[in-house]
């Protein structure tokens, strides 16, 4: 299978229509928040760190022991290296790291921040907040990706932070077309519609579980490609 593509799917499509639409926004009247959210394996993860590495863009992965410090020291630093000026190690009090990461998207309008596992900052307003600031006092564009339940959360929390998100999309099961073009473009064998119906319906519309099948299948193919072929038309008519 072909590795770190990032195949225009229906999901990849309208993620990309969030940055798009946040990038093209008047700056000067609406902040650049939107928030992707999901089922797990539907690929959020995945779109988020492929459109960062091959755009340019910032990636930030929370994790349950994210500090508001932590972040700013991650941030500056992810900062530093995605504006070519090299590497930097952070110090200083929270406040001042802040300043710096504010002062340097000033600088730098078109900055794009991709923020994943969103929902870790949903126990921790210091660290919502500060997120938000940054929104607020800069004009670069923050894309929060959470859970199924993470635009709901967010209102719950804080409404006023909720109406500052301009763009909302839910990743959505992975259609029989999505599949197909998956197998046609990652694939290295030649991927016949038994085949694709059968990676739609065993993974049930979750990419992960899909993306697993087609390395099985391609394994099983490359070694007998005719009992790999007889076992997929025998479980189908199952």
């Amino acid at each position: 299978m072909k590795q770190g593509k990032l195949v225009a799917i229906n999901n990849v499509q309208k993620a990309d229509r969030c940055v798009d639409f946040l990038l093209k926004r008047p700056r000067m009247e609406m902040v650049g928040l939107g928030m992707l959210y999901g089922r797990p394996g539907l690929g959020k993860t995945t779109y988020a760190r492929r459109i960062a590495y091959t755009r340019g863009y910032v990636y930030l992965r929370l994790e349950a022991t994210t500090t508001p410090k932590t972040f700013a020291k991650e941030l500056l630093q992810n900062l530093y290296i995605s504006l070519g000026m090299g590497d930097y190690l952070p110090a200083g009090t929270t406040n001042n790291i802040y300043k710096q990461c504010t002062q340097l998207l000033l600088d730098h309008e078109d900055t794009v921040i991709i923020i994943d596992e969103i929902d870790y900052a949903f126990r921790y307003p210091l660290l919502l907040g500060a997120i938000r600031d940054l929104v607020d006092e800069t004009l670069a564009v923050v894309v929060l990706v959470g859970m199924q339940n993470a635009k709901d959360r967010l209102n719950q929390i804080n409404e006023y932070y909720f109406d500052r998100c301009n763009y909302f999309y839910e990743f959505e099961p992975v259609s029989l077309e999505d599949v197909s073009l998956i197998t046609r473009e990652v694939m290295s064998i030649e991927c016949p519609d038994s085949m694709v119906n059968y990676i739609h319906h065993n993974s049930a519309g979750n990419l992960r579980k899909a993306v697993k099948i087609m390395h099985m299948l391609e394994c099983k193919y490359k070694i007998n490609p005719i009992q790999a072929m007889n076992d997929i038309l025998v479980q189908g008519a199952l």
